[in-house]
C-alpha cells in the first residue's frame, strides 16, 4: 500500500509541474480599452470610470480591431487621415487594458506578453510597475527615436500579477496622424506562455529567403560583370537586392540593431517603391522586349515617391505607389507579357495546333513567367483580403514571389546556357593557351605552398610567445591579488563586505580596510588611470602606500594625512606617470569622515529608509585631483557626518557604474542608488548582493569591459 501511495504522489507532482509550464491564454481583444490624451504614471494603476468624459471606451472586438490613435477620436487630437502628407505634432497617449489572471497564469513558469504591433514610442506597465520601455533617447539627446516594432514578447513579471483584474498600461507617444502610432495590425494582442509565443515568433524561414534573395543578387551581379550586354541580370540582381532589404527592415533582427525604426521603415518603403520600376525592366529584358517609355515613366515616378518619402509621411506615398503598381502590373500583363506570348505562339507554328498552347506555357520563356505572375496575383489577392494596404500581411506574397524568382531565375540560367554552348564553340582554337596559363598557375601554386609553410611557422612562434604573455599576465593577477584583503575585518562596530571582479587578469582597482583594536578606522577604495599589467601592479603600490602612511598618521586629520599619502605616490609614482582616484573614509565611533580623490559619490542609505542620498562635498576641500600629482591642494578637508546603528554606505569604482547592456545604456548612478534602496538590510553581505543581482539583471549578458570594486558598511 505504501508503494501505491508513493508512486500515486509521483504521477500528482508531475501533472502540477507539466501545468506549471503553460500559462492561462488571455485575448486582450476581449477585454474593454480605455485611451485618452496624455500620460501620468497614477493612471498605470488603477482603471478610470466608465462615465469619465476624459477617456475614451473601447468595446471589445472577438474578431481583432486595430488600435491606430487617429481613429479612437480622442479629444484634443488633430484631424488627419491616410492623405495627410505632413506629419502632425508629437503627443503622448495613454491606453489602459484589463484582464482577468486566474491561478493558470499565476502559477505558470513563463508568462509572456505579445503584440502584434505597437507604436511609435512605447512603455508597457503591469498593475503599475514598468515591464518595458521603448522610451529610445536619440544621439543628440535633444528627443526620442521611433521605436515601432511587429511580433513584440514581453515577459510578465509572475510577481505582479494577482488573482483576478489585473491592469496593462501603454504609454504611447508619437504623431497622432501616422498608423504607427497605436496598435496599427488587428492582431492578436493575447498573454501566453513565452515558450509558446517565441516557437510561433520565429523569423527562420524570412531570413532563409533573405539569404536566398542576397545571394540572387550577388550572383546576377556577378553575372552583369562577365556579361554587362546582358542587363537582364543587373535588372534581376536589383529586384532581389531590393527584396531582400526590403524583407530585412521588417525582422526584429533589425530592429534589435537598428534603434530607430523610422529609418528602418524608410529604407523598408523605399526598397518597395524602387522594386517596381526594377521589376518592369527585368521583365522587358527577359521577355527580350526594347526599353519602354512606360517603364521609363514608372521609374521616374518611383524614384520621385522614394526621394519624397525621405522628407513626408509615408502612408500617402504609399498609397500613390499602389496606384501606380496596379496600372503597371496591367500594362506588364497585357502589353508587355502580352505581346511576348504573340511572338512565341508564332514561332511555334510547327507544331500541330493541339500541342502549341502547352508548349507555350510550359516551355517558353514568356509563358513560364505567365505562371508566375499568375501564382504572385493570387498570393497578392490573398495577403490584401487578410491585410489591408498597409502591407502587414506578406504570408502568402514572399512565398509566391519566392516561385517567381525560381522560374525568371530558371529562364535566365536557360538564356545564360544558350549564350555559354555558343561561345564553347567558339574557344576551340585557346586550348593551347590555356595549358600555358595553367603551367604558370602551378609554379604559382607552388610558391603559394611555400610561402604557407613560412607563414605557418611564423604562426607557430606567434602562438608560443602568446602563450608566455598569458603565463605572466596569470602570474601579475596571483600576485595582485595576494596583496588584497580575502575577507572583511571581523570588526565590532561595522558589518562589511565587499566584491572585486576584474574584468581581465590584472585589475586596476584596489581596496583596503583599516582597523585598530577590533574597530574599523578606515576604508579605502580607488583605481589607479591606465591599463594592463602596469597599471594593475601601480594598484599594489598604491595599496601598500595607503596603508604605510595612513597608520603614520593616525592621529592627524584625513586632509593631512591625504596630503602626506600624494608625496609619497609622487616619489613612487614619478617614473611611470600614473595617477590614483578613491574614496576615502576615516572612522572614529560613529563619526564618518569622507574625502573623494576625482572619484565616484559615496551612497548613504540611513536606517529604516528606502531612499538614498548621495554623499557629496558641500566645498571643494572634500573633493580633490587625483593623487600623484605635484598640484595637490595641501588645504585638503573632509565632509563629515554621524551614523546611527542600521545606517549603511557603499562605495565603489566608476566601472560599476560605467558598464553597458546590450542597447548600449549604462548602469548609471541614479539606478545603482534605487538598487541600494531597494536592497535587503539584514546585513552587508545581503544589500551588496542585492545590488549586484541587480546589476548582472541589467546586463543581461552584455560583455563587460571594466574593472569593478565595492564595498558596503552597515553600522553595528
Amino acid at each position: 500500500m505504501g508503494d501505491d501511495m508513493k508512486r500515486l504522489l509521483c504521477v500528482l507532482t508531475g501533472l502540477l509541474l507539466a501545468g506549471s509550464a503553460f500559462a492561462q491564454y488571455v485575448d486582450l481583444d476581449d477585454s474593454m480599452l480605455f485611451a485618452r490624451v496624455g500620460f501620468e504614471d497614477s493612471w498605470t494603476r488603477t482603471l478610470p470610470k466608465v462615465d469619465d468624459e476624459l477617456w475614451s471606451v473601447v468595446a471589445p472586438a472577438r474578431g481583432g480591431r486595430s488600435l491606430v490613435i487617429r481613429d479612437l477620436g480622442l479629444p484634443g487630437v488633430p484631424e488627419g487621415g491616410p492623405f495627410s502628407f505632413l506629419p502632425g505634432p508629437v503627443m503622448e497617449f495613454t491606453i489602459l487594458l484589463p484582464f482577468q489572471a486566474d491561478l493558470t497564469l499565476i502559477n505558470a513558469s513563463d508568462p509572456a506578453l505579445f503584440l502584434n504591433h505597437v507604436g511609435q514610442e512605447w512603455a508597457v506597465y503591469l498593475n503599475g510597475v514598468l515591464l518595458r520601455n521603448e522610451f529610445v533617447r536619440s544621439g543628440s539627446g535633444s528627443g526620442y527615436v521611433e521605436r515601432s516594432l511587429r511580433d513584440v514578447v514581453v515577459p510578465l513579471d509572475k510577481r505582479r500579477l494577482v488573482r483576478g483584474e489585473n491592469l496593462l498600461a501603454f504609454r504611447l507617444k508619437g504623431d497622432p496622424v501616422d498608423y504607427e502610432t497605436g496598435f496599427d495590425r488587428s492582431g492578436p494582442y493575447v498573454i501566453d506562455s513565452y515558450r509558446a509565443l517565441a516557437s510561433g515568433n520565429s523569423e527562420y524561414l524570412d531570413l532563409m529567403l533573405i539569404g536566398v534573395y542576397a545571394f540572387f543578387a550577388l550572383y546576377h551581379c556577378v553575372l552583369f560583370a562577365l556579361r554587362p550586354k546582358d542587363k537582364g541580370y543587373l535588372f534581376f540582381g536589383a529586384v532581389t537586392l531590393l527584396l531582400a532589404s526590403y524583407m530585412t527592415c521588417r525582422t526584429n533582427i533589425a530592429t534589435s540593431l537598428v534603434t530607430d525604426t523610422d529609418l528602418l521603415r524608410r529604407v523598408e518603403y523605399v526598397s518597395l517603391f524602387l522594386s517596381l520600376p526594377a521589376l518592369l525592366a527585368f521583365l522587358e529584358s527577359l521577355l527580350r522586349l526594347g526599353r519602354s517609355k512606360f517603364v521609363i515613366a514608372a521609374t521616374a515616378s518611383c524614384v520621385a515617391l522614394a526621394v519624397a518619402g525621405q522628407f513626408l509621411r509615408l502612408e500617402p506615398l504609399l498609397i500613390i505607389w499602389f496606384g501606380a503598381a496596379s496600372v503597371s502590373v496591367v500594362y506588364a500583363v497585357v502589353f508587355s507579357l502580352g505581346k511576348a506570348l504573340a511572338r512565341d505562339y508564332r514561332e511555334l507554328s510547327g507544331k500541330a495546333a493541339g500541342r502549341r498552347l502547352p508548349a507555350l506555357i510550359f516551355h517558353s520563356d514568356s509563358g513560364r513567367v505567365a505562371i508566375g505572375i499568375a501564382v504572385m496575383a493570387v498570393a497578392v489577392a490573398l495577403d490584401a483580403i487578410s491585410g489591408g494596404m498597409a502591407v502587414s500581411s506578406m504570408t502568402w506574397s514572399k512565398y509566391a514571389f519566392f516561385f517567381f524568382t525560381l522560374l525568371t531565375s530558371s529562364v535566365l540560367a536557360g538564356q545564360f546556357a544558350k549564350v555559354s554552348a555558343r561561345a564553347e564553340s567558339m574557344n576551340a582554337g585557346l586550348e593551347a593557351e590555356v595549358e600555358e596559363q595553367t603551367a604558370e598557375l602551378s609554379a604559382a601554386a607552388s610558391e603559394s605552398v611555400r610561402l604557407n609553410e613560412e607563414l605557418s611557422s611564423a604562426n607557430a612562434r606567434l602562438i608560443a610567445s602568446m602563450g608566455e604573455s598569458e603565463r605572466e599576465v596569470q602570474i601579475a593577477t596571483s600576485v595582485q591579488k595576494g596583496f588584497f584583503p580575502t575577507k572583511p575585518p571581523a570588526a565590532t562596530d561595522w558589518d562589511l563586505s565587499y566584491v572585486f571582479e576584474p574584468a581581465a587578469g590584472v585589475s586596476g582597482d584596489f581596496y583596503d580596510y583599516y582597523e585598530k583594536d577590533g574597530s574599523l578606522t578606515g576604508v579605502a577604495i580607488g583605481s589607479v588611470s591606465g591599463s594592463g599589467i602596469a597599471s594593475g601592479l601601480v594598484t599594489v603600490l598604491a595599496k601598500n602606500v595607503f596603508s604605510r602612511v595612513l597608520a603614520e598618521t593616525f592621529e592627524e586629520p584625513i586632509g593631512a594625512a591625504l596630503v602626506a599619502v600624494n608625496r609619497a605616490l609622487v616619489r613612487e609614482l614619478a617614473a611611470v606617470g600614473n595617477t590614483v582616484s578613491g574614496t576615502f573614509l576615516r572612522i572614529r565611533g560613529p563619526r564618518v569622515e569622507y574625502v573623494s580623490a576625482a572619484h565616484t559619490d559615496a551612497v548613504l542609505r540611513r536606517e529604516g529608509r528606502r531612499d538614498v542620498s548621495l554623499v557629496k562635498a558641500k566645498d571643494e576641500r572634500s573633493r580633490t585631483p587625483p593623487l600623484g600629482r605635484d598640484d595637490f591642494d595641501a588645504g585638503v578637508g573632509a565632509l563629515g557626518f554621524s551614523a546611527a546603528r542600521g545606517d549603511a554606505i557603499l562605495v565603489y569604482t566608476a566601472g560599476l557604474v560605467s558598464s553597458v547592456n546590450a542597447r548600449r545604456e549604462p548602469y548609471g548612478v541614479e539606478r545603482l542608488a534605487e538598487a541600494f534602496g531597494r536592497a535587503d538590510p539584514e546585513n552587508a553581505e545581503s544589500m551588496l548582493a542585492s545590488v549586484m543581482i541587480d546589476y548582472r539583471n541589467f546586463l543581461s549578458g552584455a560583455r563587460r569591459s571594466g574593472d569593478i570594486a565595492a564595498i558596503v558598511l552597515v553600522k553595528r
